[in-house]
């Protein structure tokens, strides 16, 4: 059993910090697991402590890159919040204030003077994500529930406009945006609004969200969705990324934007949430697209929101497939803002 001490929500947790002086060998040292692996130079390895393995080599440290990864069952790896995280069952969060908690005394200090603490017991289950506010909460037509199906439209809009400046502003090229019908609407519900067209798992369009080309006035919300639709109920790009090989992995973002500006760096298995928080319908659909042993990687916006909503998606989609949880955030706040080479980066890193 762990003791941490809590602090107000909206509290900053420097994560990068946290990485940057913790090293994963004092982490290993402090559960008292160096001596059950074996060193070469800079690297380890050994059994997984983290599932109990017994291959001496399915476990494996580099302490230049102070990462770790487990090739066995476990199939994880990642920093050192990623290995308390797993090895205490706690949220990234709270394994972060751990870490400030044993090797960083004067953020400690600073916690126990401004909060009350709590108990982190390893052998409870990690928390879920509390209700995280979907990108289209200022509209009241979005609909979370989980039954049904979202119904093929019987019509496709006809006369947006395919070359509005906003796309490209995002860093979208005019032939991604074409071959994705994304336009302007200048009239009806969406007028005003980008219209992007959502597909469902077989590639039948269920829906146009309309996106405000910027920052939205007082009275428009940033996001729109058509009265009925629910988006819990499906993945943006799942259509075309599940035509993909299988051998790579399947990326997983929050936003369309993100998952286009991924498509465009070269990675097509790459889908969205819609929002930072997983339905049930959507780990379905995941799990049927990776395919059994298949691999999931997260890289989910590099916020608090973003962070629980990944750290719940894991838990829940490790217990189908092999799953990494990437945290952005030592490169940039939000997948679509990452150059090809810090994708390259995040991926040997992990």
């Amino acid at each position: 059993m762990s003791t941490i001490h809590s602090m107000p929500s909206n509290a900053f947790v420097d994560f990068k910090e946290v990485k940057s002086r913790v090293s994963i060998l004092q982490v290993l040292e402090r559960y008292d697991l160096t001596r059950t692996l074996k060193r070469s130079a800079d690297r380890l390895s050994g059994p997984c402590p983290l599932h109990r393995g017994t291959n001496p080599t399915q476990f494996r440290v580099s302490a230049s890159k102070n990462c770790w990864n487990c090739f066995g069952a476990c199939g994880r790896g990642g920093n050192v919040i990623d290995f308390v995280s797993m090895r205490e069952a706690v949220p990234f969060r709270d394994a972060a204030l751990l870490l400030q908690e044993w090797f960083m005394p004067e953020k400690s200090a600073l916690r126990v003077a401004e909060s009350a603490s709590f108990q982190s017991h390893r052998s409870s289950p990690p928390a879920g994500p509390p209700p995280v506010t979907p990108v289209a909460a200022a509209s009241s037509s979005d609909d979370d529930g989980e039954a049904g199906e979202n119904p093929p439209l019987s019509f496709e809009l006809k006369s947006l406009k395919l070359d509005h400046p906003y796309p490209a502003s995002r860093g979208l090229s005019a032939a991604l945006v074409l071959d994705y019908g994304i336009g302007f609407c200048s009239k009806g519900c969406l007028r005003g609004y980008l219209a992007i067209p959502i597909r469902n798992r077989e590639g039948k369009l269920v829906a146009y969200i309309g996106r405000w080309p910027g920052d939205p006035p007082e009275d428009k919300p940033k996001y729109k969705l058509p009265k009925g639709f629910k988006k819990s109920l499906e993945v943006f790009n799942l259509d075309r990324a599940a035509k993909e090989p299988g051998d790579h992995a399947l990326l997983v973002v929050e936003g369309v934007f993100d998952c286009l500006r991924l498509v465009q760096l070269g990675y097509p298995r790459t889908v969205a949430l819609l929002g930072s928080s997983l339905s049930k319908r959507q780990e379905a659909l995941l799990c049927d697209a990776a395919g059994r042993g298949g691999q999931i990687t997260l890289l989910f916006d590099a916020d608090e929101a973003g962070r629980r909503g990944a750290a719940d998606a894991a838990a829940r989609l490790s217990r189908h497939c092999t799953v990494r949880n990437v945290d952005i955030g030592e490169f940039r706040h939000q997948p679509e803002h990452l150059e090809k080479q810090e994708l390259e980066a995040l991926h040997r890193n992990r």
